[in-house]
């Protein structure tokens, strides 16, 4: 058998193991709480193939470097990810379990640069174990066979290109992976089994996803407006028809939202943004990255609670205003389409178009 056999083998192990784990967990229904079939707003552009772009590539949001598909180390980074999450136990050694479990597991401190557990919990196993229900209930809604199986492929997969794409041409240690897809990753799957826990997040704190419209821009390969994004209200009954509103992804944003007829909603909020991740400290060939935080602020407007459009200001530097208008906004000779449009430092612009059950639109880019 030949290496790369073997390796090809391997790098699909993790994901035979996230299937197994929703295929003996999930049942063979599933009451719609994430997913309703909406044909307008952010839920209508869901699916299984728009997902692992969002979520493979969510953490681009966060870099002030080319998202060129060229430029990213795909495969060092997909290898890196396999050694460490093959054999964990030597690389938790070489990076230290204190410094692991205090850093990954347990918040044990506020600092941001020992708080790589926040996002673990909040992304990865709140915002993953949501979206692992929630694909599970589009393949029911779409009469998809085998269920539970597509979803273990379609969240696996999302899980470790995302892990690829994070690590990029890093060779060594690296604990992060292991902590989100074996900790975090496989709770949030198993976590959102439960009816009791999705009743809870989806209708107490009305939890649901509003994704990014991925483009693909064919001038420079670059992959533009992704990412993945979640969102909880919380109404506040001394106030008629106002919820308390936290937006997290790449950012963690506070605010209220304010019902208004029809379902209809328009929010303001604003918070801290990560505007590109960082190593601040390496020992042992082993590194941890952290994020530099800046400014942002976003206005929304959705509908029973899949997004319509949003206004987001920032000092990111590809994104200090982004448009994203979703289909059932525009109806152009019949047809729905979703559009975006973006300037970041200097003169740069970026503009896409994006049309219902195609993962990914096209985008125009002036510059790199």
């Amino acid at each position: 058998m030949s290496r790369h056999f073997q390796i090809k083998r391997k790098l699909f192990l993790p994901i035979i193991a996230l299937c197994l784990s929703a295929e003996v967990s999930f049942g063979q229904t599933s009451p719609e709480y994430f997913y309703h079939g909406r044909e307008y707003g952010s839920e209508a552009i869901y699916n299984p193939l728009s997902l692992i772009i969002n979520g493979g590539f969510d953490v681009l949001q966060a870099s002030a470097h080319s998202r060129a598909l060229s430029t990213l180390s795909m495969d060092i980074g997909a290898k890196n990810v396999w050694e460490n999450i093959s054999n964990p136990f030597p690389q938790i050694n070489k990076f230290g379990w204190s410094r692991f479990l205090g850093q990954e597991v347990f918040p044990t401190s506020l600092a941001i640069t020992k708080a790589q557990y926040w996002p673990n919990y909040t992304l990865h196993l709140i915002g993953g174990g949501m979206t692992s229900r929630a694909t599970l209930e589009w393949f029911h809604h779409h009469d998809i066979p085998y269920p539970s199986l597509w979803t273990g492929v379609t969240i696996a997969a999302y899980h470790f290109v995302n892990e690829a794409v994070e690590n990029g041409a890093f060779v060594g240690p690296n604990v992060d992976p292991i902590a989100d897809i074996w900790i975090f990753d496989v709770g949030g799957v198993v976590l959102f089994t439960s009816d009791q826990v999705c009743e809870f997040f989806s209708r107490t704190l009305y939890l649901t996803e509003w994704d990014g419209q991925p483009t693909y821009n064919p001038t420079f390969g670059t992959v533009e407006n992704e990412g993945q994004n979640f969102v909880m209200k919380y109404p506040l009954h001394f106030l008629s028809h106002v919820s308390l509103f936290y937006y997290f992804g790449d950012n963690g944003m506070l605010g209220l939202s304010f019902e208004r007829k029809n379902g209809h909603s328009i929010t303001v909020s604003g918070g801290f943004v990560s505007k590109e991740l960082r190593t601040v400290d390496s020992r042992n060939g082993t590194r941890t990255v952290t994020a530099e935080l800046g400014w942002i602020a976003g206005i929304f407007y959705d509908r029973d609670n899949s997004l319509l459009a949003s206004l987001i200001l920032s000092d990111k530097i590809n994104e200090r205003v982004k448009i994203n208008m979703y289909p059932g906004v525009l109806n152009i000779a019949g047809i729905s389409p979703g559009i975006f449009c973006s300037m970041g430092m200097g003169s740069q612009f970026i503009a896409g178009l994006t049309v219902r059950y195609v993962p990914f639109g096209l985008a125009y880019r002036n510059e790199m």
